[in-house]
């Protein structure tokens, strides 16, 4: 008797493209089943069950679209593997947005082809995902209240697999939601590593990923594992993607796509098991247009992506965020915190937050460590944020108070700006983004 979890279904309207296929995974020990559109897949799912599912797009009476949409509605969670043309990876990203797993271009090479199977059904189907670690819960970055929609979506893609692109300007929570996103699926177990592309040396980017031999280059004592290697069964969150040299990205997108790699100076393909989130403030399909960027590699990251607004248009959310930061400090540093005054939470309503849930945070600690009692007041904000809010009563306009603490701030430092930032209780880039936002650069 033929093991259910072996079974593959192939649904593809072409007949000498099944048949490619089936030769294949037969010569591999697998046992395919053809279907020649959606419906008859469908009519194969009711009659038995399958470990994974070949689709192609494109068919008459159902198309895969269809096939999905029936699929996901049925709460089935078997594994489905797009096939397409090169020239339409952008329908095939559209398709996993659907519920497609993995995707494979036309036409299908044999290694890969098998590669991905195997890899594929190493993973558990449907996956039981414990609760996640309290101190990463998707609200310490998103309010239900405030954001739900993103709530939702951050909890549906979190137990699979599926490559996520978080876009935001600096200090939205990227690197929060990423760590929530694997302290919430199945790979909670395994490591999860971050890397900032914009910190990488041009010239040690591949070895930082992908690892070196020794005497690789000059420097190279002794062997070195990369971080694929080292987040293997894990996450790797790839920050500032944006920032990537263009000559690294091929390489990039084969790792990503064939889970395989070579370390510098080696000739033995490895191969890492791991999930790609990325994150970056920049527009990269502006960059696709410009050629700074590889579309490929852009549709292999971006099939769920993800935007965080900055915090000024989510002044809403400040409270339960407050609430958030305040519970992990108090703990932290073993103080009791009750809650906060109307007027320190005024302060903070008020304040246009450059460096957006970072800098929220920030302040919140500074508060937590200043508090002398069981509750937050305003006198534990620093000057530029505790500023008197007095533009309904008198006319003057908050912005004019900033300008002038940072004027002030700047005279009493000399000029020194990283001073100045100490005084205003605030980081250097919240300082240089005032400057400029006030025309008050050198």
């Amino acid at each position: 008797m033929t093991r259910p979890e072996t079974r593959i279904l192939i649904i593809d309207d072409e007949p000498n493209h099944r048949l490619m296929l089936r030769l294949h995974l037969a010569e591999a020990g697998f046992h395919p089943v053809e279907a020649e559109n959606g419906q008859q897949g469908l009519a194969c799912l009711e009659r038995e069950e399958f470990a994974l599912i070949l689709l192609d797009l494109k068919m008459p009476v159902m198309d895969g679209y269809g096939f999905l949409a029936d699929l996901r509605r049925q709460g089935k969670g078997t594994p489905v593997v797009v096939i397409t043309a090169f020239s339409n990876v952008r329908t095939a990203v559209e398709a996993m947005k659907l519920g497609a797993t993995e995707f494979l271009t036309k036409p299908v090479d044999p290694a890969e082809l098998l590669d991905l199977v195997e890899t594929l059904l190493r993973q558990p189907t449907s996956p039981s995902v414990p609760p996640g670690r309290s101190d990463y819960r998707f609200e310490g970055v998103c309010s239900p209240d405030g954001l739900g929609k993103i709530v939702d979506l951050l909890a549906m893609v979190a137990p699979t697999d599926a490559s996520v692109l978080i876009l935001g300007e600096s200090g939205t929570g990227k690197e929060l939601v990423a760590r929530s996103l694997h302290e919430n699926s199945p790979r909670r177990q395994g490591p999860f590593l971050a890397v900032n592309c914009a910190a990488l040396n041009e010239n040690l980017v591949e070895s930082e990923l992908f690892g070196h031999e020794k005497g690789a280059f000059t420097g190279a004592a002794a062997r070195r594992l990369g971080r694929f290697e080292e987040a293997d069964k894990g996450t790797l969150f790839l920050d500032e993607i944006g920032e990537m040299p263009l000559a690294m990205q091929a390489k990039l997108l084969r790792a990503i796509q064939d889970k395989t790699f070579t370390r510098v100076g080696g000739t033995r393909t490895l191969h890492s098991d791991v999930r790609i989130v990325a994150a970056t403030n920049r527009d990269l399909q502006a960059m696709v247009e410009r050629g700074t960027f590889r579309e490929d590699l852009f549709f292999r990251l971006n099939v769920f992506p993800v935007v965080l607004p900055p915090l000024r248009e989510r002044r809403g959310e400040i409270p339960q965020l407050v609430r958030y930061f305040v519970d992990t400090y108090a703990g932290r540093f073993n103080k009791v915190i009750r809650g906060w005054s109307d007027a320190y939470l005024r302060r903070l309503q008020g304040y246009s937050f450059p460096g957006n849930i970072r800098e929220l945070e920030n302040l919140v600690e500074r508060s937590v460590i200043l508090a002398r009692g069981d509750r937050l007041e305003e006198q534990t904000l620093p000057p530029l944020v505790a500023a008197p809010i007095e533009a309904a009563e008198t006319g003057v306009d908050l912005r004019e108070n900033e300008k002038a603490l940072i004027v002030q701030a700047l005279e009493k430092a000399a000029g020194n700006k990283s001073q100045a930032a100490r005084l205003l209780g605030i980081s250097r880039r919240a300082l240089y983004y005032k400057l400029k936002d006030f025309s008050l650069e050198d």
